[in-house]
């Protein structure tokens, strides 16, 4: 069975090499070039963004330290509100993650929040049930 692509499985379960594929592919439709990383250094963009979603295998796998969904938020934030030029017709993850620093944190941030919703809820939906057993 051949390996799913980003697009067949949750983003919860995407890889590295699932961020570069969905990089790559949105780049292409949303700016019309390809991706291309900063000097062409892929192991440099894929150690970025292996340093926030966790990696396993390898000599030195990383935890990670947020979730896949909160990466891709912010990927899509960037895609949806950079607007590349003549001067400057393309743009990497690098690039976002060096001067959209504030974007990153705002996006963490209603991802906590999310999160703490969802925490809530669910405690309070346990205790609604917990009479029922």
């Amino acid at each position: 069975m051949p390996a799913k692509k980003y697009n067949e499985k949750p983003v919860d379960k995407w890889t590295t090499n699932d961020f570069l594929a969905y990089l790559s592919d949105k780049h292409l439709a949303v700016y019309g070039t390809e991706y291309v990383p900063p000097a062409r250094n892929w192991q440099a963009e894929r150690g970025l963004i292996g340093g926030l979603i966790g990696t396993k295998g390898g000599k030195s796998p990383k935890p990670r330290k947020y979730e896949p969904a909160t990466v891709k938020a912010f990927i899509d934030h960037c895609f949806a509100n950079h607007r590349c030029t003549p001067q400057w017709p393309t743009v990497n993850f690098t690039w976002w993650w060096t001067y959209k620093t504030q974007d990153w944190a705002r996006i963490v941030a209603q991802e906590q929040r999310r999160q703490a919703v969802e925490t809530a809820q669910s405690a309070q939906t346990n205790e609604d049930l917990s009479g029922w057993f």
